[in-house]
């Protein structure tokens, strides 16, 4: 089911809510952002996600079918058709952490922490690798004495475990139903009668179909018909080997959107393209490409690739291969090194990891990466990031890739240095990070969280410098301290600014530097040392002047530009001069005079209005 799916679900079941009550249909919670570990993958927390958007991320995220999830919602709390929820069943919605003989465990409380915790724990009866076979009484496979109730006096029945996702009910509210509560219904039976997982079946079959699954589900049907159009996906829609809901062997979900190129049909049922296999999707959630969305179709007779490559001219990336795609470019520079993941049937276009997605780039663009260069590929797999982080006061190693073998661009970083970070590696080992000297990775283990402290009002070790700065194209923002994390007061400076030089640097990565707007922190990255060209040019937004000055007793330097670093043709103008001003800087702070040497810039302060 998709997000979408699931709230329709819930709206159908509850169309309209008690007053000053909140359904299921409108709940939102705040969720936390997770790792990855050996149950889920990571979760990306949000700030008032609907309780459906959880429940689908948590699905996602840990592998189980978000109908269990609905299924447990209802039979724990009744929230799935309550009409009036307490804010306590929202609490506690999943049962998580809530055993029959003890209290309900605070940790677990919260709408996402009820889901989540739940759907973590489910997959932590399977005993997954890298975990310790804990879970061992309700194995599937092996007949095992259950209680019906949790008075024990009621006794126990053997049962029959075939496989993990029963093992997981019984783990998950440990007694079966007697026969009076199965003669029930939904209704109640006697004293040692218990409900969890009668009504788990109940629901689920009532909402959701039969649990069981033909043995034939996943044959290939006969006499399938050719086709050859090319369909867009229209909502999130399971693609399997056979044309069958019940065939979930390999079973792989094609986002909306996606384009597929149709090869053979059967019923209601169509066969395509999905790069390594073909797989069956059904007519109801497609519909007809145009001739420019066909070009975007995903191809087939897709092979794995091993090599990475080095780009050698700017090329553009594509979603398929196949330059008349037009949709999801994305530009590749020169020199950027790729690890090639698949190629394609005819083996001119190579499938490449670009950062949290892959494109296609033609092999005739690219050549081989050198054993020093493959470490330094682009990685796949990765994740979002918005922490700040502290580098630890050792310092660390700042590389263009999330390895320890890329030694390419690789440039120290200091300890103490506050860094924003941007991104996950697949393996959680390393973060990229926006630092003075652009986008690196660094490794996780160097650096720690950086909680609780104002990130602009830090104050970092400083050093001195004198050059001026001139801003590259594409301009910067300069901030007030040497981090990205630090917003407040924010400037951004257009491209060819020119910079003077402020009190510091920070460990080469960041500049402290005047402009207009005061004192500000830019990226070293982002600008180059400024050339006498440069600091002594003419401003274009001088003003007209017209007043006499008085130079004052301990004189002053006059220059061609008005800048102080711009000494070419400099002269000393002794105190006392007398001259006529013909233009001043748009900021008050320099003068043009008339001097026996030519026209020259000087320092508004050090002159004074002649009587």
């Amino acid at each position: 089911m998709s997000a979408g799916q699931i709230q329709s679900f819930f709206q159908s079941k509850v169309p309209v809510c008690q007053a000053g009550y909140t359904c299921l249909k409108d709940k939102y919670d705040t969720s936390r952002t997770t790792t990855a570990d050996a149950m889920c993958r990571a979760y990306p927390g949000g700030v008032r996600e609907r309780a459906s958007t959880i429940v689908y991320k948590v699905a996602q995220a840990c592998g189980i079918n978000p109908q269990v999830l609905i299924v447990t919602l209802q039979k724990e709390q009744g929230l799935v058709t309550h009409t009036w929820p307490s804010e306590w069943r929202y609490t506690i919605a999943m049962g998580q952490g809530c055993p029959d003989t003890a209290a309900c465990d605070t940790r677990y409380y919260g709408f996402f922490n009820q889901v989540y915790g739940a759907a973590w724990q489910m997959k932590r009866y399977a005993n997954p690798p890298g975990t310790s076979n804990f879970f061992n009484w309700y194995a599937p496979r092996n007949t095992w004495n259950v209680l019906f109730h949790p008075n024990r006096a009621c006794g126990t029945s053997p049962v029959s475990i075939q496989n993990q996702a029963t093992a997981n009910l019984y783990y998950y509210t440990p007694y079966q139903p007697n026969g009076a509560a199965l003669r029930a219904g939904y209704g109640q039976g006697d004293g040692c009668s218990s409900y969890g997982n009668r009504n788990f079946y109940n629901y689920f079959t009532d909402w959701f179909g039969s649990t069981q699954k033909p043995a034939n589900a996943c044959s290939t049907p006969a006499g399938a018909n050719a086709a050859k159009r090319t369909y867009v996906v229209t909502a999130p829609l399971n693609a399997r080997i056979a044309p069958s809901t019940s065939c979930e062997t390999r079973k792989m979900t094609l986002a909306a959107g996606t384009v597929v190129q149709a090869v053979a049909g059967s019923g209601e049922w169509l066969k395509v393209h999905v790069e390594t296999s073909d797989r069956w999707v059904n007519r109801a959630y497609l519909r007809y490409a145009t001739a420019a969305e066909s070009a975007c179709a995903l191809p087939g007779g897709v092979q794995s690739a091993k090599y990475a490559y080095v780009v050698g001219q700017p090329v553009v990336a594509r979603i398929v291969p196949n330059g008349g795609c037009g949709a999801g470019q994305a530009p590749v520079a020169t020199g950027t090194i790729l690890q090639a993941i698949a190629v394609n049937a005819d083996r001119t276009w190579i499938k490449v990891h670009a950062g949290d997605s892959d494109r296609w780039i033609m092999r005739s663009t690219v050549r081989r990466a050198t054993p020093v260069e493959t470490p330094c590929a682009i990685p796949g797999g990765v994740g979002a990031a918005i922490r700040a982080y502290l580098i630890k006061p050792e310092g660390t190693a700042g590389r263009a890739a999330p390895s320890a073998a890329c030694g390419m661009g690789a440039t120290r970083l200091s300890g103490g240095l506050i860094v924003q970070a941007e991104q996950v590696s697949a393996d959680r080992t390393f973060i990229k990070v926006s630092t003075g000297r652009g986008h690196l990775w660094v490794a996780r283990a160097d650096v720690t969280r950086f909680d609780g402290a104002d990130a602009c009002a830090t104050a970092p070790a400083t050093r001195v410098a004198t050059r001026a700065y001139v801003v590259l194209d594409g301009g910067t923002t300069a901030r007030r301290q040497p981090t990205t994390s630090c917003s407040t007061g924010a400037v951004d400076l257009a491209a060819g600014t020119l910079l003077a030089p402020a009190a510091g640097t920070v460990a080469g990565d960041w500049l402290r530097v005047t402009s207009a707007s005061g004192e500000r922190w830019v990226p070293r990255v982002s600008v180059r040392t400024a050339t006498q060209d440069d600091v002594c040019r003419q401003p274009t937004d001088a003003a007209a002047a017209k007043r006499q000055y008085v130079v004052s007793a301990s004189g002053t330097t006059a220059r061609v530009g008005p800048h102080p670093s711009c000494t070419a043709g400099s002269a000393k103008v002794p105190g006392g001069t007398v001259a006529v001003a013909v233009a001043v800087t748009a900021d008050g702070s320099w003068l043009k005079l008339k001097l026996g040497v030519g026209d020259r810039w000087v320092l508004r302060r050090d002159v004074t209005r002649a009587p």
